[in-house]
């Protein structure tokens, strides 16, 4: 996974109070707002194709992607809207503005490899928590490392990043030509950035 990213484009809308990081935090802090979240990182959705794909009732899913997910937390906007039985049924997508720049979604998404936003990432594991899924595939892990480096080793450490993307994307593109049966996505990322010390919080 590299942390990337563009601003969307998008249509008026309330301003969002408080930090990028504190909105998406309590956008993940509701196991609605997480489920609704989850079926948005596969693509568009609306309040109804996201309830018939989760279950949940018609009414939560709308109140808590247009009102807090749109509106209040601004992970999410308006994106298309359609024509249905005298009303418009809004389609909405993640936004990827708030804790990194770039639009994975513009390099398409069904290429057997993709970038994923920060925010992508979060909302996965979040999601993969909820489910207690991580036993279902052995090896499966969320692991994070803290080291001090010098100039040199973060050298290394950027060249033995670009040589495990590199393999990864060869391994989805082999699996994607064999187009075998019992597929599933999985999430397989390097972080390197640095550390920032605690202190107190910016005014």
């Amino acid at each position: 996974m590299t942390v990337s990213a563009a601003q969307n484009g998008s249509a008026p809308k309330a301003m969002p109070t408080g930090e990028p990081l504190d909105r998406v935090l309590r956008a993940l802090n509701h196991p609605i707002r997480r489920r609704i979240l989850r079926a948005l990182v596969d693509g568009t959705g609306s309040a109804t194709t996201i309830s018939q794909k989760t279950g949940m009732e018609l009414s939560l899913v709308s109140y808590h992607l247009s009102q807090v997910l749109a509106k209040e937390c601004d992970i999410v906007e308006l994106v298309d809207t359609v024509p249905r039985r005298g009303a418009l049924e809004k389609f909405y997508r993640l936004k990827f503005h708030g804790l990194s720049e770039a639009d994975p979604g513009e390099n398409g998404r069904q290429a057997a490899a993709r970038q994923m936003s920060f925010e992508e990432c979060l909302i996965l594991a979040v999601s993969a928590m909820d489910a207690d899924v991580f036993a279902d595939l052995a090896g499966s892990s969320w692991d994070w490392s803290l080291a001090e480096v010098d100039a040199e080793a973060w050298k290394e450490i950027r060249a033995a990043s670009e040589e495990f993307e590199a393999r990864l994307r060869e391994a989805a593109e082999a699996s994607q030509r064999r187009a075998a049966a019992g597929t599933r996505s999985v999430v397989v990322g390097v972080a390197a950035f640095p550390a920032v010390s605690p202190g107190p919080p910016a005014p």
